[in-house]
């Protein structure tokens, strides 16, 4: 799909060579939605567990997560964003807002107008599909 190809454009562009597609992901979705369980976390990501482990201990060894204790039960782990995490995906959020902008800007106004106007459909649909939280 259309969207589909101009995020993985705009991904590409703005991580570089500091994260993988997988670690970006993990990071914007533990931002998005605070701290969470691996598992809950692995479920979100669609990627078993044991990978994800592995990809958060790498997050972690950057400095972007940090893992502390689920106070509804101490067996458990949870992640969650450091402030270079936050930081770093805010940088990325803002990359991607900048690139995408270049390019809307470059479009003739008339198709421009047509993105415009197809943007409150999408937002809508997003929001049903995926609602928004307070950090995303």
């Amino acid at each position: 799909m259309a969207l589909g190809r101009i995020s993985r454009f705009l991904d590409r562009l703005s991580r570089g060579d500091q994260l993988t597609r997988t670690q970006a992901s993990v990071l914007a979705s533990v931002m998005r939605l605070g701290p969470i369980r691996i598992s809950e976390l692995a479920d979100v990501e669609g990627v078993n567990p044991t990978m994800l482990s592995r990809i958060v201990a790498k997050l972690e060894d950057a400095g972007l997560f940090r893992r502390l204790p689920d106070p509804a039960d101490g067996r458990v782990v949870l992640v969650e964003v450091t402030e270079a995490g936050r930081i770093e995906q805010l940088r990325l959020r803002a990359e991607r807002s900048e690139l995408l902008s270049a390019r809307l800007a470059a479009l003739p106004p008339a198709r421009a107008d047509e993105l415009l106007a197809a943007l409150s459909a999408l937002e809508s649909l997003a929001d049903e599909l995926a609602p928004r939280t307070e950090n995303g």
